[in-house]
């Protein structure tokens, strides 16, 4: 199933950029819905959660109840509400800042198998829940269209344009030698 597969390469990626040690040089994108995921994510509207406070519960659940705020039962979401999902989970799983001494421990002990949690129930709730809307909206290659900017135009419209500027820049000039 190709859909599910592209669907938990880009959640695992994702996730595991946002989880990556200090000091760890962060891999590039190796899909274009990765990149195009992670520039977007890097612009979401949504804030830390501070997954490290200790009055929050677990991240799963967090995460459940953003899915319902955003996209309600019976409803589909949206490539906007998608970007916001995989955002927050990834805001989730961010490392604790420094002063934290507790929150760290408890972060180094539960981030990988949480990271794989997510990425599950995500790619489950795309793939299972969601397939039909999914499909509808070309998968992944959909999301990419949707958010790339278009291509720049071809040759055959640059050569024109270059050749108006010359003649502008030449009328100019004998405009300017003229006076």
């Amino acid at each position: 199933d190709e859909l599910k597969l592209r669907t938990r390469r880009l959640l695992t990626e994702f996730l595991e950029h946002r989880t990556r040690r200090r000091g760890t040089a962060p891999q590039q994108p190796s899909t274009p819905e990765a990149t195009v995921m992670r520039s977007l994510a890097a612009h979401s509207w949504l804030g830390t959660p501070h997954s490290w406070s200790r009055r929050q519960r677990n991240r799963l659940e967090q995460m459940v109840d953003q899915i319902e705020s955003l996209v309600p039962d019976g409803t589909d979401p949206n490539w906007l509400s998608v970007v916001a999902l995989v955002s927050f989970a990834g805001a989730l799983l961010e490392r604790p800042p420094p002063g934290h001494s507790q929150a760290r421990r408890e972060w180094d002990a539960t981030v990988d198998q949480d990271c794989q949690r997510l990425v599950t129930f995500l790619c489950s709730w795309l793939t299972e829940t969601h397939r039909t809307w999914m499909e509808a909206q070309g998968g992944w290659d959909g999301f990419c269209h949707n958010f790339m900017p278009a291509p720049p135009p071809g040759d055959r419209l640059l050569a024109p344009l270059l050749r108006a500027c010359l003649v502008l820049i030449i009328l100019i000039c004998l405009w300017i030698k003229i006076m």
